[in-house]
């Protein structure tokens, strides 16, 4: 995308949490991966993630991994794009761009949606702190869920 840019704020980064940035884009980097435990791995192991995805927010890094996998089932070529990242010491936020094909069932608070073949492309935003050893401690992710729904055939 043409308006595509990484940007950080000046604030100074705790030589404890490394280079933030970096962290961002390893956990993605495992996310596009595909690989569930590397991605839960960068999460504390009681962190909180409120997502709009489920009613309830996934908790512990074991759960993340679960969450994570549940998408993957979902949508094997599931992708995360990062289209903005402003970093401020220990807190992220992201506009992201989510893209994959519905070839799996995917298990929702509703039930599970069997897979319809259809391709999505839907923007996230994200936003993280992460604690002194610079793992995700609180996460919220804004998924748009009526327009993939849309895009699913399923609303």
């Amino acid at each position: 995308m043409s308006d595509t840019h990484i940007s950080s704020s000046v604030a100074p980064v705790d030589a404890a949490t490394g280079d933030r940035r970096q962290q961002v884009e390893q956990a993605i980097a495992a996310l596009n991966a595909h690989d569930a435990a590397a991605f839960a791995a960068t999460y504390t192991p009681d962190a909180v993630v409120h997502t709009s995805a489920d009613p309830e927010p996934v908790r512990g890094r074991d759960a993340v991994a679960q969450d994570t996998q549940r998408w993957n089932t979902a949508m094997p070529d599931m992708a995360i794009e990062i289209e903005e990242l402003i970093v401020d010491g220990h807190t992220a936020a992201m506009r992201l761009l989510f893209t994959g094909t519905h070839t799996g069932p995917l298990t929702t608070p509703d039930g599970e949606v069997p897979p319809t073949g259809k391709t999505v492309s839907a923007p996230m935003a994200v936003f993280d702190r992460n604690d002194e050893n610079g793992l995700t401690s609180v996460e919220h992710r804004y998924l748009d869920l009526a327009d993939m729904a849309r895009q699913l055939g399923l609303a």
